[in-house]
């Protein structure tokens, strides 16, 4: 196998206090769907547009891990750690803070918390991010922080 091309950055170019932002996604009904379909989750929250018509939302809403899993993929697309990260160590904290809608535009942004070389694995570093999505009208949807491992720049020999 092939090491992956490395587009993004290593371990010691990212700094704690770095803030980053993604380019922007716009939520349609079929991805709502798709993914209810995915996951197997067809609560009417989800898919029933008349019932949630009388509903405190008033009208069907996105599920909360789609919401992360939208944020994940935006993180991604920056191409920031491309070829570098080696896997996402966890997610913490997670709070759904306002329901993602069909129609709404979203994007993640997120600030780089601490990092530390891994006592483990000494060739990987381990970053935190304290994430958030938001919608165009800049509501926050989801927080959480992200724990991921990320290579260290490889030694010259």
């Amino acid at each position: 196998m092939q090491e992956p091309t490395v587009r993004g950055r290593y371990y010691e170019d990212l700094g704690v206090g770095e803030e980053i932002v993604s380019g922007c996604r716009t939520i349609g009904e079929g991805t709502i769907d798709l993914f209810a379909g995915v996951s197997g989750d067809f609560s009417e929250v989800h898919t029933d547009a008349e019932l949630m018509k009388g509903s405190e939302f008033g009208e069907r809403i996105g599920h909360g891990i789609l919401a992360l899993a939208v944020m994940q993929g935006l993180m991604w697309q920056t191409n920031y750690n491309t070829g570098t990260v080696t896997a996402t160590a966890g997610w913490d904290k997670l709070t759904f803070r306002a329901p993602l809608r069909a129609g709404d535009t979203v994007q993640a942004q997120w600030v780089i918390k601490d990092k530390r070389v891994s006592a483990s694995r000494p060739h990987l570093g381990i970053l935190v991010e304290d994430c958030r999505l938001v919608n165009q009208r800049k509501e926050t949807i989801l927080t959480g922080e992200h724990v991921l491992m990320v290579r260290r720049r490889p030694v010259a020999t």
